[in-house]
């Protein structure tokens, strides 16, 4: 799972609350990347190829170990789920781009 860093700046700006990349409780945290615009799409992480399977929306298990206003405040913009397929490695700073 992906999450852009920018939404979660929002939203813990928006909400007042002290929600950081940790409590998203997402694999990767991008910068500058829109995220939605990669579900049912492949683009690389680095060399890895990967594809956007669907929206990561909000549960109530998040808004449980964090913030009830999770729930609202994160719909459509939670992150990505993705199916990795192929082998590499992943690291921080990586770029990702669609694939060819």
């Amino acid at each position: 799972t992906l999450i852009e860093q920018e939404k979660i700046d929002a939203f813990a700006r928006e909400s007042g609350l002290p929600f950081t990349a940790l409590e998203a409780r997402r694999n990767l945290v991008t910068h500058g990347v829109d995220l939605n615009a990669l579900a049912g799409r492949e683009f690389r992480i680095g060399s890895v190829r990967v594809r956007g399977i669907r929206l990561c929306e909000p549960c109530s298990y998040l808004s449980k170990i964090t913030f009830p206003e999770t729930l609202r405040g994160l719909v459509h913009k939670g992150g990505l789920r993705a199916q990795i397929l192929s082998e590499g490695i992943i690291r921080g700073g990586d770029s990702i781009e669609p694939a060819p």
